[in-house]
């Protein structure tokens, strides 16, 4: 998509950095993406070179916006893992090079753009909220299935961010399993160890090594190098029941998660998305069957699971929003 046509004299740039693609969007007021870029997230090249590759996406942006009389009043950048709205990345299970990187810092200088950062968890709630699944909502959670799994928080309308301590509604981290596969934040059993392309991947390999595999489409997947969420969703759809019972653990985790959330706070939505929901036909009543089982308090009937309906785009509108939001104009 390209910048033709004028959404007002202010536009923000919208920033997704996951663990394997880093997308930014021009968005206008009221969430329109104007424009867009994706490249792949090298991080193997280091932080310093990400952090170029994130300055030129932005000054391109900038550049095509000011061509089209728009001005670019701030940069939201959504970034997985803990951070300090500071600036920088203080823990990133899916992009560890950029523990403890002034990211922030270094692409407002680059830039000459004001820069706000936020959870990228946050940023698919915050666009999912303003102009997705969840308009109108008052209270919910949100669940991305990524490259791991990533959660937020919105009660009262509102995004929850606890005691500012840089983390908030860590649904990926809750545990699910106390003695079941270790997750890369250290932990073990946490749901993103089952419910996310990562945990797919690594499940895959733990169940063929347990069972001694040495034929089938996941083993042929495996002893390729080519096992991949996406893959696996194939194997599954072609009945293949190895692929099949991973997707099924999947909602069973997801499950149990939405259970506890719904319990602790007293509320019935939870809205998930990321890429792995496309899944969705292979873990939904999985999903549902171990919520309706874990539910003590809440009548099954009045819980709600809701499938994300922006896709890639809820978190560059989010991101957008936390631009929106930093610089005052909302």
């Amino acid at each position: 998509m390209s910048v033709n046509e004028k959404a007002g004299d202010n536009v923000y740039i919208g920033v997704d950095m996951g663990g394997t693609n880093l997308r930014v969007a021009l968005v206008d007021p009221g969430g329109k993406i104007l424009d867009s870029r994706k490249i792949d997230v090298r991080i193997d090249l280091g932080a310093e070179a990400v952090s170029e590759s994130l300055a030129a996406q932005c000054v391109s942006l900038a550049r095509a916006a000011r061509k089209n009389k728009l001005h670019v009043q701030a940069i939201g950048l959504g970034v997985a893992g803990k951070i300090d709205r500071a600036g920088t990345v203080l823990f990133s299970p899916n992009l560890p090079p950029l523990d403890g990187y002034p990211l922030g810092d270094e692409l407002r200088e680059r830039t000459k753009i004001p820069v706000f950062m936020e959870n990228d968890a946050n940023v698919f709630g915050l666009g999912e909220g303003f102009a997705g699944a969840a308009m109108g909502m008052e209270n919910w959670a949100g669940i991305t299935l990524g490259t791991g799994t990533g959660g937020c928080l919105i009660l009262g309308g509102t995004l929850w961010e606890g005691d500012g301590l840089g983390f908030c509604g860590e649904i990926g981290h809750m545990i699910i399993e106390p003695e079941g596969p270790r997750c890369p934040c250290g932990s073990k059993g946490c749901l993103e160890a089952f419910a996310s392309a990562r945990g797919l991947v690594t499940g895959a390999e733990r169940l063929l090594t347990a069972i001694g595999a040495q034929s089938g489409p996941l083993y042929d997947l495996w002893r390729e190098r080519a096992l991949s969420s996406g893959s696996m969703y194939e194997c599954a759809k072609n009945g293949d029941p190895l692929s099949i019972a991973l997707f099924e653990k999947l909602g069973w985790a997801l499950g149990i998660a939405i259970s506890n959330i719904f319990t602790v706070l007293g509320i019935r939505n939870a809205v998930i998305g990321g890429g792995v929901s496309a899944a969705w036909d292979l873990f939904i009543e999985p999903l549902q069957a171990s919520l309706s089982q874990s539910l003590s308090m809440l009548d099954p009937e009045l819980a709600l699971v809701h499938r994300a309906s922006l896709g890639d785009s809820a978190a560059l509108i989010g991101a957008a929003r936390v631009a929106q939001i930093g610089i005052g104009l909302l």
